[in-house]
Protein backbone atom coordinates (compact mmCIF):
# COMPACT_ATOMS: atom_id res chain seq x y z
CA UNK A 1 0.00 0.00 0.00
CA UNK A 2 1.46 3.48 -0.87
CA UNK A 3 0.63 4.65 3.58
CA UNK A 4 -1.04 3.42 6.58
CA UNK A 5 -4.70 3.46 5.95
CA UNK A 6 -6.87 6.08 7.16
CA UNK A 7 -10.81 6.23 7.63
CA UNK A 8 -12.22 7.80 4.83
CA UNK A 9 -9.51 8.92 2.82
CA UNK A 10 -8.78 6.60 -0.67
CA UNK A 11 -5.42 4.73 -0.54
CA UNK A 12 -3.35 2.72 -3.58
CA UNK A 13 -2.53 -0.68 -3.23
CA UNK A 14 -0.03 -2.12 -5.72
CA UNK A 15 0.79 -5.31 -7.08
CA UNK A 16 3.48 -6.54 -9.86
CA UNK A 17 4.94 -9.53 -11.58
CA UNK A 18 8.07 -10.08 -13.63
CA UNK A 19 9.04 -13.14 -14.78
CA UNK A 20 11.49 -14.79 -18.04
CA UNK A 21 8.58 -16.64 -19.71
CA UNK A 22 8.74 -20.37 -20.74
CA UNK A 23 11.12 -19.51 -23.84
CA UNK A 24 13.88 -17.28 -22.54
CA UNK A 25 17.01 -18.18 -20.27
CA UNK A 26 17.04 -14.67 -18.85
CA UNK A 27 14.30 -12.39 -18.34
CA UNK A 28 15.44 -8.29 -20.01
CA UNK A 29 12.29 -6.84 -18.31
CA UNK A 30 12.03 -4.87 -15.18
CA UNK A 31 10.10 -3.25 -12.60
CA UNK A 32 9.78 -1.27 -10.32
CA UNK A 33 7.18 0.37 -7.27
CA UNK A 34 8.61 2.55 -5.15
CA UNK A 35 7.20 5.70 -2.68
CA UNK A 36 8.98 8.66 -3.21
CA UNK A 37 8.62 12.48 -2.44
CA UNK A 38 7.04 13.11 -5.34
CA UNK A 39 3.98 10.42 -5.26
CA UNK A 40 4.08 6.33 -5.85
CA UNK A 41 6.04 5.27 -9.06
CA UNK A 42 5.67 2.09 -11.20
CA UNK A 43 7.67 0.90 -13.83
CA UNK A 44 7.60 -1.38 -16.61
CA UNK A 45 11.15 -1.28 -18.90
CA UNK A 46 11.17 -4.65 -21.69
CA UNK A 47 14.92 -4.50 -22.96
CA UNK A 48 16.05 -5.28 -26.20
CA UNK A 49 19.32 -6.53 -27.67
CA UNK A 50 21.94 -9.69 -27.11
CA UNK A 51 20.16 -11.30 -23.51
CA UNK A 52 22.92 -9.67 -21.74
CA UNK A 53 22.31 -6.22 -23.08
CA UNK A 54 18.84 -5.84 -23.32
CA UNK A 55 18.50 -7.23 -19.30
CA UNK A 56 21.41 -4.31 -18.64
CA UNK A 57 19.25 -1.79 -20.63
CA UNK A 58 15.97 -2.08 -18.56
CA UNK A 59 18.16 -2.56 -15.39
CA UNK A 60 19.49 1.12 -16.29
CA UNK A 61 15.85 2.69 -17.19
CA UNK A 62 14.60 1.34 -13.74
CA UNK A 63 17.50 3.01 -11.98
CA UNK A 64 18.01 6.01 -13.55
CA UNK A 65 14.13 6.65 -13.64
CA UNK A 66 14.24 5.86 -9.79
CA UNK A 67 17.66 7.40 -9.03
CA UNK A 68 16.13 10.98 -10.65
CA UNK A 69 12.59 11.12 -9.53
CA UNK A 70 13.46 10.10 -6.18
CA UNK A 71 15.82 13.08 -5.49
CA UNK A 72 13.53 15.58 -6.55
CA UNK A 73 11.06 17.15 -3.95
CA UNK A 74 7.30 16.88 -3.89
CA UNK A 75 6.37 20.27 -5.96
CA UNK A 76 9.00 19.98 -8.37
CA UNK A 77 7.22 19.79 -11.84
CA UNK A 78 5.97 16.08 -12.56
CA UNK A 79 6.13 16.54 -16.80
CA UNK A 80 9.81 18.36 -16.53
CA UNK A 81 10.86 15.24 -14.11
CA UNK A 82 9.66 12.66 -15.97
CA UNK A 83 11.34 14.23 -19.44
CA UNK A 84 14.27 14.54 -17.78
CA UNK A 85 14.74 11.21 -16.02
CA UNK A 86 13.64 9.86 -19.90
CA UNK A 87 16.91 11.93 -21.16
CA UNK A 88 19.40 10.34 -18.33
CA UNK A 89 18.10 6.71 -18.83
CA UNK A 90 18.77 7.34 -22.79
CA UNK A 91 22.06 9.06 -22.47
CA UNK A 92 23.61 6.19 -19.86
CA UNK A 93 22.01 3.36 -22.10
CA UNK A 94 23.37 5.08 -25.09
CA UNK A 95 27.12 5.29 -23.84
CA UNK A 96 26.77 1.91 -22.57
CA UNK A 97 26.54 0.93 -25.75
CA UNK A 98 29.18 2.84 -27.42
CA UNK A 99 32.12 2.51 -25.64
CA UNK A 100 34.96 4.21 -27.67
CA UNK A 101 37.67 1.13 -28.56
CA UNK A 102 34.96 -1.73 -27.47
CA UNK A 103 32.66 -3.38 -29.95
CA UNK A 104 29.21 -1.88 -30.31
CA UNK A 105 26.79 -4.09 -27.74
CA UNK A 106 23.33 -2.62 -29.02
CA UNK A 107 21.03 -2.35 -26.55
CA UNK A 108 17.89 -0.53 -25.72
CA UNK A 109 14.61 -0.29 -24.20
CA UNK A 110 10.81 0.66 -23.67
CA UNK A 111 9.61 2.04 -20.72
CA UNK A 112 6.10 2.74 -19.23
CA UNK A 113 5.92 4.41 -15.91
CA UNK A 114 3.46 6.41 -13.99
CA UNK A 115 3.56 8.66 -10.93
CA UNK A 116 0.39 8.68 -8.82
CA UNK A 117 0.08 11.64 -6.51
CA UNK A 118 -2.83 12.78 -4.31
CA UNK A 119 -3.99 15.85 -3.61
CA UNK A 120 -7.32 17.54 -2.76
CA UNK A 121 -8.71 17.35 -6.34
CA UNK A 122 -8.29 13.47 -6.19
CA UNK A 123 -5.59 10.41 -7.37
CA UNK A 124 -3.65 11.50 -10.50
CA UNK A 125 -1.83 9.35 -12.54
CA UNK A 126 1.58 10.86 -15.02
CA UNK A 127 1.30 8.42 -17.50
CA UNK A 128 4.88 8.29 -19.40
CA UNK A 129 6.01 5.81 -22.21
CA UNK A 130 8.48 5.33 -25.21
CA UNK A 131 8.04 2.09 -27.14
CA UNK A 132 5.25 -0.79 -27.16
CA UNK A 133 5.23 -1.42 -23.35
CA UNK A 134 1.61 -0.22 -22.26
CA UNK A 135 -0.92 1.37 -19.82
CA UNK A 136 -4.37 0.33 -19.41
CA UNK A 137 -6.84 1.64 -17.05
CA UNK A 138 -9.59 -0.37 -15.77
CA UNK A 139 -12.88 1.36 -14.86
CA UNK A 140 -16.76 0.07 -14.12
CA UNK A 141 -15.65 -3.05 -15.81
CA UNK A 142 -14.05 -1.63 -19.10
CA UNK A 143 -10.38 -1.52 -19.67
CA UNK A 144 -9.12 1.48 -21.96
CA UNK A 145 -5.76 1.59 -23.14
CA UNK A 146 -4.01 4.78 -22.55
CA UNK A 147 -0.84 5.05 -24.24
CA UNK A 148 -0.41 4.29 -28.52
CA UNK A 149 2.76 1.98 -29.56
CA UNK A 150 5.81 3.77 -30.54
CA UNK A 151 6.18 1.08 -33.38
CA UNK A 152 6.02 -0.27 -36.71
CA UNK A 153 2.76 -1.49 -37.47
CA UNK A 154 0.93 1.14 -35.15
CA UNK A 155 2.20 3.29 -37.77
CA UNK A 156 0.49 1.00 -40.31
CA UNK A 157 -2.52 1.15 -38.38
CA UNK A 158 -2.13 5.07 -38.36
CA UNK A 159 -2.30 4.95 -42.15
CA UNK A 160 -4.82 2.56 -42.46
CA UNK A 161 -2.81 0.51 -44.16
CA UNK A 162 -3.64 -2.40 -41.74
CA UNK A 163 -6.67 -3.05 -39.33
CA UNK A 164 -5.48 -3.30 -36.19
CA UNK A 165 -6.99 -6.82 -35.42
CA UNK A 166 -3.93 -8.13 -37.83
CA UNK A 167 -1.05 -6.20 -35.88
CA UNK A 168 -0.56 -8.82 -33.22
CA UNK A 169 0.62 -11.25 -36.07
CA UNK A 170 2.20 -9.14 -38.07
CA UNK A 171 5.87 -9.70 -39.45
CA UNK A 172 6.52 -6.28 -37.96
CA UNK A 173 5.42 -6.61 -34.93
CA UNK A 174 8.89 -6.18 -33.04
CA UNK A 175 9.93 -3.38 -35.06
CA UNK A 176 9.59 -0.15 -32.42
CA UNK A 177 10.16 3.36 -34.17
CA UNK A 178 11.19 4.68 -30.74
CA UNK A 179 12.96 2.85 -27.87
CA UNK A 180 15.43 4.12 -25.01
CA UNK A 181 19.24 3.80 -26.08
CA UNK A 182 18.75 3.53 -29.33
CA UNK A 183 19.61 7.14 -30.57
CA UNK A 184 21.14 9.91 -28.90
CA UNK A 185 17.92 11.55 -28.32
CA UNK A 186 14.49 10.32 -27.44
CA UNK A 187 11.34 11.95 -26.89
CA UNK A 188 9.04 10.37 -24.13
CA UNK A 189 5.29 10.70 -24.55
CA UNK A 190 3.20 12.22 -21.33
CA UNK A 191 0.29 11.84 -20.68
CA UNK A 192 -2.12 12.72 -17.55
CA UNK A 193 -5.33 10.66 -16.18
CA UNK A 194 -7.66 10.53 -12.93
CA UNK A 195 -8.66 7.96 -10.55
CA UNK A 196 -11.21 7.32 -9.14
CA UNK A 197 -11.84 4.95 -6.51
CA UNK A 198 -12.09 1.44 -7.60
CA UNK A 199 -9.95 2.53 -10.65
CA UNK A 200 -7.41 -0.02 -11.86
CA UNK A 201 -3.67 0.69 -13.54
CA UNK A 202 -1.70 -1.86 -15.67
CA UNK A 203 1.20 -1.74 -16.80
CA UNK A 204 2.83 -4.11 -18.91
CA UNK A 205 5.17 -5.08 -21.31
CA UNK A 206 4.18 -6.72 -24.69
CA UNK A 207 4.84 -10.32 -23.16
CA UNK A 208 1.76 -9.87 -21.78
CA UNK A 209 -0.76 -7.52 -23.73
CA UNK A 210 1.08 -9.43 -26.87
CA UNK A 211 -0.17 -13.40 -25.88
CA UNK A 212 -3.28 -12.58 -23.62
CA UNK A 213 -6.77 -11.35 -25.14
CA UNK A 214 -7.60 -7.73 -23.94
CA UNK A 215 -10.78 -9.30 -22.68
CA UNK A 216 -9.03 -11.56 -20.47
CA UNK A 217 -6.73 -8.96 -19.10
CA UNK A 218 -9.71 -6.42 -18.65
CA UNK A 219 -11.85 -9.31 -16.67
CA UNK A 220 -9.11 -9.50 -13.87
CA UNK A 221 -7.54 -6.21 -14.16
CA UNK A 222 -11.15 -4.81 -13.19
CA UNK A 223 -12.51 -7.34 -10.67
CA UNK A 224 -12.26 -5.05 -7.32
CA UNK A 225 -13.35 -8.28 -5.83
CA UNK A 226 -10.53 -9.82 -6.59
CA UNK A 227 -7.15 -8.87 -4.60
CA UNK A 228 -4.65 -6.99 -6.25
CA UNK A 229 -1.50 -9.88 -5.50
CA UNK A 230 -4.20 -12.31 -7.12
CA UNK A 231 -5.29 -10.18 -10.59
CA UNK A 232 -1.29 -9.53 -11.03
CA UNK A 233 -0.66 -13.40 -10.05
CA UNK A 234 -3.40 -14.52 -12.58
CA UNK A 235 -2.50 -12.16 -15.50
CA UNK A 236 1.39 -13.38 -15.49
CA UNK A 237 -0.69 -17.58 -15.63
CA UNK A 238 -2.98 -16.40 -18.62
CA UNK A 239 0.64 -15.16 -20.26
CA UNK A 240 2.52 -18.29 -19.68
CA UNK A 241 -0.49 -20.51 -20.92
CA UNK A 242 -0.64 -18.53 -23.81
CA UNK A 243 3.24 -19.96 -24.62
CA UNK A 244 5.13 -17.57 -22.56
CA UNK A 245 6.88 -16.33 -25.66
CA UNK A 246 8.11 -13.57 -23.93
CA UNK A 247 9.77 -11.81 -21.10
CA UNK A 248 5.83 -10.60 -18.80
CA UNK A 249 6.56 -7.40 -16.93
CA UNK A 250 3.08 -6.32 -14.64
CA UNK A 251 2.55 -3.34 -12.27
CA UNK A 252 -1.13 -3.07 -10.89
CA UNK A 253 -2.12 -0.13 -9.10
CA UNK A 254 -5.57 0.43 -7.93
CA UNK A 255 -7.59 3.26 -5.92
CA UNK A 256 -9.91 1.81 -3.13
CA UNK A 257 -11.61 3.31 -0.27
CA UNK A 258 -10.46 1.77 3.27
CA UNK A 259 -12.22 2.69 5.61
CA UNK A 260 -15.34 0.10 5.67
CA UNK A 261 -12.85 -2.38 6.13
CA UNK A 262 -11.01 -0.77 8.49
CA UNK A 263 -13.83 0.33 10.58
CA UNK A 264 -15.03 -3.70 10.35
CA UNK A 265 -11.27 -4.32 11.97
CA UNK A 266 -11.69 -1.97 14.82
CA UNK A 267 -15.34 -3.11 15.78
CA UNK A 268 -13.70 -6.87 15.69
CA UNK A 269 -11.02 -5.61 17.71
CA UNK A 270 -13.16 -3.78 20.39
CA UNK A 271 -15.30 -6.72 20.61
CA UNK A 272 -12.52 -9.10 21.21
CA UNK A 273 -10.96 -6.73 24.17
CA UNK A 274 -14.55 -6.48 25.69
CA UNK A 275 -14.91 -10.07 25.88
CA UNK A 276 -11.36 -10.70 27.33
CA UNK A 277 -12.00 -8.07 29.71
CA UNK A 278 -15.54 -9.59 30.97
CA UNK A 279 -13.80 -12.28 31.68
CA UNK A 280 -10.64 -10.97 33.30
CA UNK A 281 -13.47 -9.29 35.59
CA UNK A 282 -15.25 -13.09 36.24
CA UNK A 283 -12.25 -14.52 37.22
CA UNK A 284 -11.25 -11.33 39.65
CA UNK A 285 -14.75 -11.47 41.57
CA UNK A 286 -14.43 -15.30 41.89
CA UNK A 287 -10.95 -14.87 43.40
CA UNK A 288 -12.11 -12.08 45.68
CA UNK A 289 -14.97 -14.20 46.82
CA UNK A 290 -13.06 -16.83 47.49
CA UNK A 291 -10.61 -15.61 49.35
CA UNK A 292 -13.03 -13.43 51.63
CA UNK A 293 -15.91 -15.98 51.81
CA UNK A 294 -14.23 -18.89 52.00
CA UNK A 295 -17.25 -20.59 52.92
CA UNK A 296 -19.10 -19.37 50.38
CA UNK A 297 -20.67 -22.57 48.36
CA UNK A 298 -20.90 -22.10 45.07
Amino acid sequence: MSETPVSGIPIVVFAGECDRGAVHSENQDAILHAHINLGDLIIVADGMGSPAGGATAARLVVKNFYAYLASLPRDYPVEDAIRQASERANAEIYAASHVPGVRSQPMGSTVVMALLQQDGEGERAWIGHIGDSRAYLGRAGRLYQLTKDHSAVQDLIDRSLIAPEDARNHPDASILSRSLGHRPKVEIEIDQCDMGVGDSLLLCSDGLWGCVPERDMQELATDTHLPLETAAGKLLDLALAAGGHDNIGIELARLIMPSAEVTEQQEVSLAGIGWILVLFLFILAIVFLWTYFPLLSF
